[in-house]
Protein backbone atom coordinates (compact mmCIF):
# COMPACT_ATOMS: atom_id res chain seq x y z
CA UNK A 1 0.00 0.00 0.00
CA UNK A 2 1.37 3.39 -0.95
CA UNK A 3 2.73 5.31 2.02
CA UNK A 4 3.08 2.29 4.30
CA UNK A 5 6.41 1.89 6.05
CA UNK A 6 7.98 -1.52 6.52
CA UNK A 7 8.24 -2.59 10.14
CA UNK A 8 11.24 -4.30 11.70
CA UNK A 9 11.24 -5.85 15.16
CA UNK A 10 13.42 -4.25 17.80
CA UNK A 11 16.91 -5.75 17.98
CA UNK A 12 18.77 -6.65 21.17
CA UNK A 13 21.04 -3.63 20.52
CA UNK A 14 18.01 -1.31 20.39
CA UNK A 15 16.66 -2.83 23.57
CA UNK A 16 19.97 -2.17 25.32
CA UNK A 17 19.80 1.44 24.11
CA UNK A 18 16.28 1.73 25.53
CA UNK A 19 17.53 0.51 28.92
CA UNK A 20 20.43 2.99 28.88
CA UNK A 21 18.29 5.95 27.93
CA UNK A 22 15.65 5.02 30.51
CA UNK A 23 18.31 5.04 33.22
CA UNK A 24 19.16 8.61 32.17
CA UNK A 25 15.52 9.66 32.56
CA UNK A 26 14.80 10.04 28.85
CA UNK A 27 11.14 10.16 27.81
CA UNK A 28 9.64 7.66 25.38
CA UNK A 29 9.46 10.27 22.66
CA UNK A 30 13.13 11.12 23.15
CA UNK A 31 14.06 7.44 23.02
CA UNK A 32 12.02 7.02 19.86
CA UNK A 33 13.82 9.91 18.16
CA UNK A 34 17.23 8.55 19.21
CA UNK A 35 16.43 5.13 17.75
CA UNK A 36 14.49 6.38 14.72
CA UNK A 37 11.36 4.70 16.04
CA UNK A 38 7.82 5.88 16.71
CA UNK A 39 7.32 6.66 20.40
CA UNK A 40 4.36 4.24 20.40
CA UNK A 41 6.75 1.42 19.54
CA UNK A 42 8.74 2.24 22.66
CA UNK A 43 5.57 2.38 24.75
CA UNK A 44 4.42 -1.03 23.48
CA UNK A 45 7.85 -2.50 24.14
CA UNK A 46 7.79 -1.38 27.76
CA UNK A 47 4.16 -2.39 28.27
CA UNK A 48 4.75 -5.88 26.89
CA UNK A 49 8.07 -6.67 28.51
CA UNK A 50 7.98 -4.95 31.88
CA UNK A 51 4.27 -4.57 32.70
CA UNK A 52 4.32 -5.80 36.30
CA UNK A 53 7.45 -4.16 37.65
CA UNK A 54 7.40 -0.97 35.62
CA UNK A 55 9.85 0.48 33.13
CA UNK A 56 12.64 0.77 35.71
CA UNK A 57 12.78 -3.04 35.80
CA UNK A 58 13.04 -3.33 32.03
CA UNK A 59 15.63 -5.98 31.09
CA UNK A 60 16.84 -6.11 27.45
CA UNK A 61 17.75 -9.82 27.50
CA UNK A 62 14.41 -10.85 29.02
CA UNK A 63 12.58 -8.60 26.57
CA UNK A 64 14.39 -10.27 23.67
CA UNK A 65 13.47 -13.75 24.93
CA UNK A 66 9.81 -12.82 25.38
CA UNK A 67 9.71 -11.27 21.91
CA UNK A 68 11.21 -14.37 20.29
CA UNK A 69 8.71 -16.57 22.13
CA UNK A 70 5.75 -14.48 20.92
CA UNK A 71 7.03 -14.44 17.35
CA UNK A 72 7.51 -18.19 17.36
CA UNK A 73 3.95 -18.65 18.59
CA UNK A 74 2.49 -16.31 15.98
CA UNK A 75 4.16 -18.22 13.16
CA UNK A 76 2.19 -21.32 14.09
CA UNK A 77 -1.19 -19.64 13.60
CA UNK A 78 -1.81 -20.82 10.03
CA UNK A 79 -0.54 -24.29 10.90
CA UNK A 80 -3.86 -24.91 12.59
CA UNK A 81 -5.40 -24.96 9.13
CA UNK A 82 -3.01 -27.71 8.05
CA UNK A 83 -5.48 -29.99 9.81
CA UNK A 84 -7.57 -31.58 7.05
CA UNK A 85 -10.95 -31.41 8.77
CA UNK A 86 -10.56 -27.82 9.97
CA UNK A 87 -9.19 -26.63 6.64
CA UNK A 88 -12.04 -28.33 4.79
CA UNK A 89 -14.59 -26.70 7.09
CA UNK A 90 -13.08 -23.22 6.56
CA UNK A 91 -12.72 -23.55 2.78
CA UNK A 92 -16.28 -24.85 2.30
CA UNK A 93 -17.69 -21.91 4.28
CA UNK A 94 -15.57 -19.40 2.40
CA UNK A 95 -16.93 -20.80 -0.86
CA UNK A 96 -20.43 -20.21 0.51
CA UNK A 97 -19.57 -16.55 0.94
CA UNK A 98 -19.03 -16.57 4.71
CA UNK A 99 -16.65 -13.93 6.04
CA UNK A 100 -13.62 -15.03 8.12
CA UNK A 101 -15.30 -13.52 11.17
CA UNK A 102 -18.45 -15.56 10.53
CA UNK A 103 -16.43 -18.76 10.07
CA UNK A 104 -14.54 -18.15 13.32
CA UNK A 105 -17.66 -17.17 15.26
CA UNK A 106 -19.62 -20.20 14.10
CA UNK A 107 -16.81 -22.56 15.10
CA UNK A 108 -16.61 -21.02 18.57
CA UNK A 109 -20.38 -21.32 18.93
CA UNK A 110 -20.65 -24.95 17.82
CA UNK A 111 -17.24 -26.46 18.66
CA UNK A 112 -15.58 -25.89 22.02
CA UNK A 113 -12.30 -27.54 20.95
CA UNK A 114 -12.01 -27.06 17.20
CA UNK A 115 -11.67 -23.28 16.89
CA UNK A 116 -9.75 -20.78 14.82
CA UNK A 117 -9.54 -16.97 14.98
CA UNK A 118 -10.71 -14.82 12.08
CA UNK A 119 -7.18 -13.38 11.86
CA UNK A 120 -5.84 -16.89 11.25
CA UNK A 121 -8.41 -17.37 8.49
CA UNK A 122 -7.30 -14.12 6.85
CA UNK A 123 -3.65 -15.19 7.10
CA UNK A 124 -4.57 -18.52 5.53
CA UNK A 125 -6.40 -16.80 2.66
CA UNK A 126 -3.46 -14.50 1.88
CA UNK A 127 -0.69 -17.01 2.61
CA UNK A 128 1.82 -17.14 -0.26
CA UNK A 129 1.46 -20.92 -0.31
CA UNK A 130 -2.22 -20.47 -1.27
CA UNK A 131 -1.67 -17.76 -3.86
CA UNK A 132 -2.57 -19.99 -6.81
CA UNK A 133 -5.81 -21.11 -5.14
CA UNK A 134 -7.00 -17.47 -4.90
CA UNK A 135 -9.13 -17.89 -1.80
CA UNK A 136 -9.55 -14.10 -1.62
CA UNK A 137 -12.00 -14.27 -4.52
CA UNK A 138 -14.57 -15.75 -2.12
CA UNK A 139 -14.41 -12.67 0.15
CA UNK A 140 -17.09 -10.02 -0.19
CA UNK A 141 -14.69 -7.34 -1.44
CA UNK A 142 -12.25 -9.79 -3.08
CA UNK A 143 -9.11 -7.72 -2.56
CA UNK A 144 -6.03 -9.40 -4.00
CA UNK A 145 -4.00 -8.03 -1.11
CA UNK A 146 -4.83 -7.80 2.56
CA UNK A 147 -6.22 -4.40 3.42
CA UNK A 148 -4.74 -2.79 6.54
CA UNK A 149 -7.49 -0.37 7.48
CA UNK A 150 -5.64 1.09 10.47
CA UNK A 151 -2.95 2.38 8.12
CA UNK A 152 -5.32 3.76 5.49
CA UNK A 153 -5.43 7.50 5.80
CA UNK A 154 -7.12 9.78 3.34
CA UNK A 155 -5.87 13.14 2.21
CA UNK A 156 -8.19 14.81 4.72
CA UNK A 157 -5.37 16.87 6.19
CA UNK A 158 -4.80 18.43 2.78
CA UNK A 159 -8.45 19.18 2.16
CA UNK A 160 -10.59 22.12 2.96
CA UNK A 161 -12.23 22.00 6.35
CA UNK A 162 -15.96 21.23 6.02
CA UNK A 163 -17.77 24.12 7.75
CA UNK A 164 -20.24 23.79 10.60
CA UNK A 165 -20.22 20.04 10.93
CA UNK A 166 -22.45 18.49 13.58
CA UNK A 167 -20.98 15.32 15.06
CA UNK A 168 -22.87 12.05 14.77
CA UNK A 169 -22.99 11.80 18.58
CA UNK A 170 -25.67 14.53 18.49
CA UNK A 171 -27.89 12.68 16.04
CA UNK A 172 -31.47 12.09 17.32
CA UNK A 173 -32.23 8.88 19.19
CA UNK A 174 -34.88 7.91 16.64
CA UNK A 175 -32.18 8.02 13.97
CA UNK A 176 -29.73 5.93 15.96
CA UNK A 177 -32.25 3.23 16.87
CA UNK A 178 -34.02 3.29 13.49
CA UNK A 179 -37.23 4.28 15.22
CA UNK A 180 -38.59 6.48 12.42
CA UNK A 181 -38.14 6.79 8.69
CA UNK A 182 -36.55 9.91 7.24
CA UNK A 183 -33.07 9.52 8.72
CA UNK A 184 -30.70 8.93 5.83
CA UNK A 185 -27.06 8.06 5.30
CA UNK A 186 -25.22 9.25 2.20
CA UNK A 187 -22.04 8.28 0.41
CA UNK A 188 -20.37 8.24 -3.00
CA UNK A 189 -19.69 5.08 -4.95
CA UNK A 190 -16.73 5.51 -7.25
CA UNK A 191 -15.85 3.66 -10.41
CA UNK A 192 -12.74 3.60 -12.54
CA UNK A 193 -10.67 6.56 -11.38
CA UNK A 194 -9.27 7.43 -14.79
CA UNK A 195 -12.72 8.09 -16.23
CA UNK A 196 -14.13 10.05 -13.29
CA UNK A 197 -17.78 10.16 -12.34
CA UNK A 198 -19.50 8.66 -9.33
CA UNK A 199 -22.84 7.47 -8.02
CA UNK A 200 -24.57 9.31 -5.19
CA UNK A 201 -26.07 6.79 -2.78
CA UNK A 202 -28.55 7.64 -0.04
CA UNK A 203 -30.40 5.12 2.11
CA UNK A 204 -33.04 5.42 4.80
CA UNK A 205 -31.79 3.83 8.03
CA UNK A 206 -35.11 2.31 9.08
CA UNK A 207 -36.70 1.16 5.83
CA UNK A 208 -33.55 0.62 3.78
CA UNK A 209 -35.04 2.64 0.91
CA UNK A 210 -32.28 3.39 -1.61
CA UNK A 211 -31.87 6.51 -3.77
CA UNK A 212 -29.27 6.44 -6.56
CA UNK A 213 -28.11 9.29 -8.80
CA UNK A 214 -25.40 9.41 -11.42
CA UNK A 215 -22.84 12.21 -11.06
CA UNK A 216 -20.49 13.50 -13.73
CA UNK A 217 -17.95 14.49 -11.08
CA UNK A 218 -17.30 14.24 -7.35
CA UNK A 219 -17.54 17.98 -6.82
CA UNK A 220 -19.59 19.04 -3.83
CA UNK A 221 -21.77 21.48 -5.78
CA UNK A 222 -23.07 18.81 -8.14
CA UNK A 223 -23.44 16.15 -5.47
CA UNK A 224 -25.41 18.30 -3.01
CA UNK A 225 -27.60 19.84 -5.72
CA UNK A 226 -28.45 16.34 -7.00
CA UNK A 227 -29.50 15.30 -3.50
CA UNK A 228 -31.64 18.42 -3.12
CA UNK A 229 -33.37 17.80 -6.45
CA UNK A 230 -34.06 14.17 -5.60
CA UNK A 231 -35.17 14.68 -2.01
CA UNK A 232 -37.48 17.58 -2.92
CA UNK A 233 -39.81 15.00 -4.45
CA UNK A 234 -40.58 13.55 -1.05
CA UNK A 235 -42.41 14.64 2.05
CA UNK A 236 -40.30 16.26 4.82
CA UNK A 237 -41.06 13.10 6.81
CA UNK A 238 -38.71 11.25 4.45
CA UNK A 239 -35.80 13.71 4.74
CA UNK A 240 -35.28 14.70 8.37
CA UNK A 241 -31.55 14.05 8.69
CA UNK A 242 -28.66 12.74 6.60
CA UNK A 243 -25.31 11.46 7.85
CA UNK A 244 -22.11 11.84 5.83
CA UNK A 245 -18.44 11.04 6.18
CA UNK A 246 -15.84 13.80 5.98
CA UNK A 247 -15.25 13.67 2.22
CA UNK A 248 -14.87 17.02 0.48
CA UNK A 249 -17.86 16.13 -1.73
CA UNK A 250 -19.98 17.04 1.33
CA UNK A 251 -18.45 20.51 1.70
CA UNK A 252 -21.68 22.32 0.75
CA UNK A 253 -23.90 20.29 3.07
CA UNK A 254 -25.44 23.45 4.54
CA UNK A 255 -27.45 23.83 1.35
CA UNK A 256 -29.45 20.77 2.42
CA UNK A 257 -30.24 22.48 5.71
CA UNK A 258 -31.24 25.74 4.06
CA UNK A 259 -33.29 24.38 1.16
CA UNK A 260 -34.78 21.21 2.62
CA UNK A 261 -34.60 21.79 6.38
CA UNK A 262 -32.72 18.47 6.46
CA UNK A 263 -30.22 18.41 9.34
CA UNK A 264 -26.77 17.03 8.50
CA UNK A 265 -24.45 14.98 10.72
CA UNK A 266 -20.89 13.79 10.22
CA UNK A 267 -19.03 10.67 11.26
CA UNK A 268 -15.86 10.96 13.27
CA UNK A 269 -12.69 11.13 11.12
CA UNK A 270 -11.69 7.72 9.71
CA UNK A 271 -14.89 6.18 11.17
CA UNK A 272 -16.86 5.54 7.99
CA UNK A 273 -18.25 2.40 9.66
CA UNK A 274 -20.45 4.75 11.71
CA UNK A 275 -22.64 4.99 8.60
CA UNK A 276 -22.66 1.25 8.09
CA UNK A 277 -26.13 1.15 6.52
CA UNK A 278 -25.05 2.92 3.35
CA UNK A 279 -21.72 1.08 3.33
CA UNK A 280 -23.60 -2.24 3.26
CA UNK A 281 -25.92 -1.02 0.50
CA UNK A 282 -22.93 -0.04 -1.64
CA UNK A 283 -21.65 -3.58 -1.13
CA UNK A 284 -24.92 -4.89 -2.56
CA UNK A 285 -24.78 -2.48 -5.50
CA UNK A 286 -21.35 -3.88 -6.33
CA UNK A 287 -23.15 -7.05 -7.45
CA UNK A 288 -24.34 -5.03 -10.45
CA UNK A 289 -21.50 -2.51 -10.68
CA UNK A 290 -18.20 -4.15 -9.63
CA UNK A 291 -15.41 -2.04 -8.23
CA UNK A 292 -13.33 -0.46 -11.00
CA UNK A 293 -16.23 -0.28 -13.46
CA UNK A 294 -16.13 2.57 -15.96
CA UNK A 295 -19.17 4.55 -14.81
CA UNK A 296 -19.42 6.46 -18.08
CA UNK A 297 -21.23 3.42 -19.43
CA UNK A 298 -23.73 3.34 -16.56
CA UNK A 299 -26.90 5.34 -17.18
CA UNK A 300 -29.41 6.82 -14.77
CA UNK A 301 -31.91 4.25 -16.08
CA UNK A 302 -29.50 1.50 -14.99
CA UNK A 303 -29.32 3.02 -11.51
CA UNK A 304 -33.11 3.37 -11.35
CA UNK A 305 -33.47 -0.33 -12.11
CA UNK A 306 -30.91 -1.30 -9.44
CA UNK A 307 -32.67 0.93 -6.89
CA UNK A 308 -35.98 -0.66 -7.80
CA UNK A 309 -34.57 -4.16 -7.30
CA UNK A 310 -33.14 -3.26 -3.89
CA UNK A 311 -36.27 -1.39 -2.77
CA UNK A 312 -38.44 -4.40 -3.62
CA UNK A 313 -36.16 -7.05 -2.11
CA UNK A 314 -37.46 -8.49 1.19
CA UNK A 315 -35.14 -7.87 4.16
CA UNK A 316 -34.77 -10.10 7.19
CA UNK A 317 -34.48 -7.17 9.61
CA UNK A 318 -37.78 -5.83 8.23
CA UNK A 319 -39.60 -9.09 8.92
CA UNK A 320 -39.10 -9.98 5.25
CA UNK A 321 -41.02 -6.94 4.11
CA UNK A 322 -39.51 -4.73 1.42
CA UNK A 323 -38.21 -1.17 1.96
CA UNK A 324 -40.96 0.04 -0.36
CA UNK A 325 -43.65 -1.63 1.77
CA UNK A 326 -42.21 -0.20 5.00
CA UNK A 327 -42.27 3.33 3.60
CA UNK A 328 -45.87 2.92 2.46
CA UNK A 329 -46.87 1.67 5.92
CA UNK A 330 -45.02 4.43 7.76
CA UNK A 331 -46.51 7.21 5.63
CA UNK A 332 -49.95 5.66 5.17
CA UNK A 333 -49.62 6.42 1.50
CA UNK A 334 -51.48 3.24 0.68
CA UNK A 335 -54.68 4.75 2.15
CA UNK A 336 -54.13 8.45 1.54
CA UNK A 337 -54.15 10.52 -1.60
CA UNK A 338 -50.66 9.18 -2.21
CA UNK A 339 -51.49 5.66 -3.30
CA UNK A 340 -48.96 3.01 -4.26
CA UNK A 341 -49.14 3.67 -7.99
CA UNK A 342 -48.48 7.38 -7.47
CA UNK A 343 -45.53 6.55 -5.24
CA UNK A 344 -44.05 4.33 -7.94
CA UNK A 345 -44.45 7.00 -10.59
CA UNK A 346 -42.92 9.64 -8.33
CA UNK A 347 -39.94 7.45 -7.59
CA UNK A 348 -38.77 6.70 -11.12
CA UNK A 349 -40.62 6.08 -14.32
CA UNK A 350 -38.65 2.91 -14.98
CA UNK A 351 -40.36 1.22 -12.04
CA UNK A 352 -43.54 0.96 -14.13
CA UNK A 353 -41.70 -1.66 -16.19
CA UNK A 354 -42.95 -4.29 -13.76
Amino acid sequence: MRGMKSYHHLSIHEREQIKLLLSKGASRRTIGKKLGRDHRTISRELARNSPALGQNAYCPSNAEKQSLTRRAGSKTSTRKLADGALKSYVVRRLIKGWSPETVSGRLKEKHSVLTVSYETVYQFIYDKANKKVRYWEFLHRAHTRRQHWHDRKSQANKRLEIPNRTNISLRPTEANNRGKIGHLEGDLMEGKRATGGAVSVAVDRKSGLVLLDKLESKQSKERIQTLITHLKKYSPRLRKTITFDNGIENYEHEQLIGKLDCQTYFCNPYHSWEKGTVENIIGLIRSWIPKGTDLTGVTQADLDWIAYELNHRPRKRLGFRTPHEVVLEETNWGTSSWNSAQWLRSYHSCIIMT
